[in-house]
């Protein structure tokens, strides 16, 4: 069925948004028509697009725009087989949606079994524009149907629990897409906590190396030097003896750094630190009883 056979004004209006190959999801009140467009999710060539669905509303009748043959279809059991192919329509976004949450459940696990893919920015990257591609979409599709219900409830008969229950599932599939975003910058903060830690662990073995070996290298230079009376130039054992030297510095320092921190850890922080605190308590203890008692 041709649109002119089924409305008399706003032709042209209509099927210039009916060309659009990929409308976005809108309602439109006529008085004696209306039109719905609605965008659903599905994969096509390994990849998130959407594909939209037109219908037009008239009267106790349903008509479904079929774009391979360019006309419209009436639906014989009219707002009963509406609200199947929407309830259709968004079960199979959910399956979608779940699809996601998966995909971010294993990048999680990876992150926590230290476990990181050399594509992880990557894979972070295409499931960040995928989710703020559903967001925008699931923004636009919520205020259409909610218009949608809004203009049309009186149309429904015995379905409006029916209708309502799928505004219900946008506003539920919606939240579930914040929360998928919510925890997609989750795993990303996580990652950069991972690759911060990696960073400062390297950082502080190139500066214990450099710490360790910069003594050595400066003995090394001095003993280098070709200058009259150095030390151990005339000592058949100088060779034995700079190395023995060299040797002593090198466990002094490789044995002195974890020493130090021993020191640091538990001397001056566990008992001296304690000490202080508690003394300090103590001496506020003293204080607070002094002031009862002058009362």
């Amino acid at each position: 069925m041709k649109l002119n056979e089924l409305i008399s004004h706003n032709i042209d209006e209509i099927q210039e948004m009916l060309s659009i190959p990929e409308p976005y999801s809108t309602f439109e009140d006529y008085t004696d028509f209306k039109t719905l467009l609605l965008r659903r999710m599905e994969f096509m060539h390994d990849r998130l697009e959407f594909r939209s669905e037109a219908f037009l509303l008239k009267e106790k009748e349903v008509f479904y725009f079929d774009r391979d043959a360019q006309s419209f279809v009436r639906l014989e059991n009219g707002f009963a087989e509406l609200v199947g192919l929407l309830d259709k329509y968004y079960r199979n976004n959910q399956k979608i949606i779940t699809a996601y949450s998966g995909q971010i459940e294993a990048l999680e696990d990876d992150l926590f079994d230290r476990n990181i893919t050399r594509v992880f920015m990557d894979l972070w990257f295409d499931l960040k524009k995928d989710l703020s591609k559903l967001e925008n979409y699931y923004y636009r599709n919520g205020i259409v149907y909610h218009e949608f219900l809004r203009k049309s409830h009186s149309l429904f008969g015995d379905l409006q629990d029916e209708f309502k229950d799928i505004e219900d599932g946008i506003q539920f599939q919606s939240s579930n897409i914040n929360t998928l975003k919510s925890r997609l910058d989750g795993v990303h903060h996580y990652y950069d906590s991972i690759k911060s830690d990696r960073l400062n662990k390297t950082l502080l073995t190139l500066t214990v190396i450099s710490g360790i070996f910069l003594p050595l290298n400066l003995i090394v230079g001095f003993f280098g030097m070709n200058t009259p009376g150095l030390f151990f130039s005339g000592d058949e054992t100088g060779t034995q003896k700079v190395v023995l030297l060299l040797a002593g510095v090198f466990f002094v320092l490789f044995l002195g750094m974890p020493l130090l921190h021993w020191i640091d850890r538990y001397i001056l922080r566990y008992v001296l630190g304690r000490y202080d605190f508690y003394k300090n308590i103590a001496k506020r203890i003293d204080e607070l009883s002094e002031r009862l008692r002058g009362k």
